[in-house]
């Protein structure tokens, strides 16, 4: 079941290109931004980022999403 709270993970992720610092906005532990942005491309059962050497990336399916 798709958890609606996880989409603000995302989208800090995407916008930040890290975990780090998506937790550091979020207030929250860097696992914590993993778990949840695991969370939800498994509900999805879609990859929404790549991890890249710049950091992570939105895949074509993670663009539909932001």
């Amino acid at each position: 079941m798709l958890d609606w709270d996880d989409l603000r993970f995302f989208l800090a992720v995407a916008r930040l290109g890290s975990l780090s610092g998506a937790a550091k906005q979020l207030h929250v532990a860097q696992s914590t931004v993993g778990r949840r942005l695991g969370s939800l491309e498994e509900s999805l059962g879609v990859r929404l980022l790549n991890r890249t050497p710049d950091g992570y990336l939105p895949t074509m399916a993670g663009d539909q999403v932001r």
